[in-house]
């Protein structure tokens, strides 16, 4: 069985794209999958967490340039089980030379090559409705949404589902939504009760939402995912039942 290719999408940035895709990869993993993390953000955020970008020379930018093949740029992490396709700056410099027939469809060929490998790929898209988010999308069996219970959230959700449709209508009709995670959640203020219903107007919630807290920033700062920096901290326990969520989800 091939991969499922789980895309982490949100044009907005802050919304916990990144948080997201380390700990569901890394939950994946534990949950003995073999699973490959794909970063698509020129910021490398997810990939810092896993390696040591100064001493990385192949990245995602070279399947843009054509120059190597997926399997060249799989890098083990030192989580068993878990292996990263690396991203650094270099990517932005890549958008402009990309521009020709082929570019919405890069990384989907270069994955059909490698995902029969894995049992799971998510991929880190980034805060933009960019090539490289059309990429991911373009190359994902299913996306997920994390987006913050506010206004400034919302106004963005028309954008982004129009963008996944029309993904779905020209370049991936199989393209699934499992659903939008609520992250940094403040509990039983007016406004969550408020845009909830909203949200779910767009698309499915997840049942599991991820509460505000200092453990996320503090395991960025680490290095580590949630999962491993503190696994008993209330936000860790919240991204697990979301991994067990997105599992389930994946059998359907």
């Amino acid at each position: 069985m091939p991969a499922d290719v789980i895309a982490i999408a949100n044009q907005k940035g802050g919304e916990g794209k990144t948080t997201t895709s380390i700990n569901l990869a890394h939950g994946l993993s534990l949950a003995g999958k073999k699973t490959l993390l794909v970063d698509m953000d020129p910021q490398g955020n997810s990939s810092g967490i896993f390696a040591d970008l100064d001493s990385i020379q192949k990245t995602v930018a070279e399947l843009f340039l054509k120059k190597v093949k997926a399997e060249e740029i799989i890098y083990p992490t030192r989580y068993d089980n878990l292996f990263l396709m690396p991203a650094k700056i270099s990517l932005a410099e890549v958008e402009l030379s990309t521009l020709n027939v082929d570019a919405p469809y890069v990384l989907r060929d270069c994955l059909e090559t490698i995902r029969k490998e894995f049992d799971a790929i998510v991929i880190d898209c980034p805060p933009s409705l960019s090539i490289f988010t059309i990429n991911a999308l373009g190359a994902a069996s299913h996306v997920v949404i994390p987006l913050q219970a506010e206004k400034f959230s919302i106004d963005g959700i028309k954008g982004l589902q129009s963008t996944i449709e029309g993904i779905k209508r020209r370049i991936n009709p199989e393209l699934k939504i499992l659903g939008a995670l609520i992250t940094q959640l403040k509990s039983n203020t007016l406004l969550t009760k408020t845009i909830l219903p909203v949200i779910q107007n767009y698309f499915p919630v997840f049942h599991t939402s991820i509460s505000t807290g200092v453990a996320v920033g503090e395991s960025h700062l680490s290095r580590r995912s949630l999962l491993d920096y503190n696994p008993s901290v209330k936000q860790a326990k919240e991204y697990q039942a979301f991994v067990r969520e997105v599992i389930d989800g994946l059998k359907k």
